[in-house]
């Protein structure tokens, strides 16, 4: 069983991709803030995380370093809104899985 880490504003993104998560057998923790989606890493021992750069107390990108150094060393995969070949070419360099755009739901 893996743990999910998702750090996303997106109530219903959060809500349907945990549930879909959890019915896999994984375990799902999830965080609105960059702030506590640190401190859930940094205690929780998460194996992936789902990372949206646009969030209220900061940018996203600027936690990456941090969450990949985490002590479980998660992969980190960046869900974004918009797609941003830039951010995308950034965030790759830095070190993330992989950057995707997020689905319609």
């Amino acid at each position: 069983m893996a743990c999910i880490l998702l750090i996303d504003t997106d109530e219903r993104f959060i809500e349907t991709l945990s549930a879909k998560i959890r019915a896999l057998g994984h375990q799902v923790d999830a965080a609105r803030t960059m702030a506590r989606g640190l401190e859930l890493a940094g205690t929780d021992g998460c194996d992936v995380v789902f990372l949206n750069p646009v969030l209220p107390d900061g940018d996203g990108m600027d936690a990456l370093p941090m969450l990949i150094e985490a002590p479980s060393y998660p992969e980190v995969i960046i869900v974004t809104d918009t797609g941003n070949p830039d951010q995308a070419e950034q965030a790759i360099k830095m070190g993330a899985w992989d950057y995707v755009e997020r689905p319609a739901f």
